[in-house]
């Protein structure tokens, strides 16, 4: 830890009372979750920084100068450990403005988190969010395994389900609504994605949290859904990434996609489904989002970004009931 009170020693030159303001912001993280964000561009424009489970992940962009990432990191670990949160270490990590053109493979090496100070966490180590569990990762790709600012939708999963429900978790990721669902006592949860690597990862999120009602489907969402029988569900969550290209070739945006199952959504939930609907792209207005389902949808809620997102308004969550028409 030398490189620690090295960097602490050297670290007047950082407001400290705004690092103090950026831990108050948070403060509300503390008891509930053990990994929430710290910095949200506060800092400067170029630069996020996580907490999770005693690491801190300090992600920079193109314009930030690096060289400042120890001091702010130290001090941000002092302000947290004296709120009586342990810090193991601090990483860095590169990440480049548009991940559309990025290929895992060519790229590898840009995704490696370089060690500032302290030790480096484990490959998995585990975080919990309320009573759920999730394995993450610094250094296995630009994600983490886990999406912070959308916790609360997380949060409402568990609240909106009900025992016995039937439950399609859409473009699954590492599993995150289904381990909400199946807490919360969901009878099936169907989860579906093209990932080997992702679904191998939420099986790890489902042995983590004794959750066994999960079933898999390697394939494109798109085209699962369209096969399903009418009236099958009791909740569906579609969560679809910003950027995706299909088996086929085609490019999958948010909007088209969102269009183009939205007939599909509707047909296969049950009378009085519901339907949970994200997206985090920032091209598409929040309006217009909301309206891509007005035809065959009753909006119930809007849900918020996570607090520790502070002043950020990207993400767009809707619960919504079938209609009807």
């Amino acid at each position: 830890m030398g490189n620690f009170r090295n960097a602490l020693a050297a670290k007047n030159t950082v407001a400290l009372l705004s690092v103090e303001a950026m831990v108050e912001k948070r403060r509300r993280c503390f008891k509930q979750c053990s990994a929430f964000r710290l910095c949200h561009h506060e800092f400067h424009a170029h630069l996020t920084v996580d907490y999770y489970a005693g690491y801190l992940l300090c992600t920079y962009y193109q314009g930030f100068p690096a060289a400042r990432l120890i001091e702010f990191a130290a001090t941000l670990a002092e302000a947290l450990t004296h709120e009586g949160l342990p810090v193991y270490g601090a990483v860095k990590k590169f990440r480049p403005e548009n991940l559309s053109h990025v290929t895992a493979g060519k790229n590898s090496e840009n995704c490696q988190p370089a060690l500032l100070f302290g030790e480096l966490p484990p490959s998995r180590f585990i975080i919990n969010e309320g009573d759920l569990q999730f394995a993450v990762s610094f250094s296995e790709g630009h994600g983490t395994g886990l999406f912070l600012d959308i916790k609360h939708a997380r949060q409402l999963v568990q609240q909106i389900t009900k025992p016995g429900d039937k439950v399609l978790n859409l473009f699954s990721y590492t599993g995150g609504f289904s381990i909400a669902a199946g807490k919360a006592g969901a009878g099936r949860v169907i989860e579906v994605d093209t990932g080997a690597k992702w679904l191998r990862w939420a099986r790890e999120n489902q042995a983590l949290n004794q959750v066994t009602v999960v079933r898999q489907r390697r394939e494109e969402a798109v085209h699962f859904l369209h096969k399903q029988k009418d009236a099958t569900f009791d909740l569906i969550i579609c969560d679809p990434p910003t950027y995706s290209t299909q088996k086929s070739d085609a490019r999958f945006t948010v909007e088209k996609s969102y269009q183009q199952m939205r007939d599909d959504l509707h047909r296969v939930l049950r009378p009085n489904g519901r339907l949970l609907a994200c997206t985090n792209y920032r091209g598409l207005p929040r309006k217009k989002f909301f309206n891509l389902f007005a035809r065959r949808f009753k909006l119930v809620q809007e849900v918020p970004i996570s607090e520790d997102f502070v002043g950020d308004d990207y993400l767009k969550v809707g619960l919504f009931k079938k209609s009807h028409s």
